[in-house]
């Protein structure tokens, strides 16, 4: 029998698996993001969609974060 590890669930929709270590992905991913923000910062649309899209995944990770708790 297969199926999801205990503390998880299965999901086919995700690409990440919705576990205990998802909001530490998706912080991962705003550092990231974040990181090459300030990579091309000298590229005005670059810089904020980068930015945008980085405190966008550090709000994710706040509200999944207080979700889990």
């Amino acid at each position: 029998m297969s199926g999801p590890p205990p503390g998880t669930s299965e999901s086919t929709d995700l690409i990440l698996s919705y576990g205990p270590a998802f909001p530490w992905q998706v912080f991962a991913l705003a550092c990231a993001l974040l990181f090459l923000a300030f990579l091309f910062r000298r590229v005005p649309w670059a810089r904020w969609a980068l930015t945008g899209a980085g405190v966008l995944a550090l709000i994710v990770a706040g509200v999944l974060w207080a979700g889990m708790s």
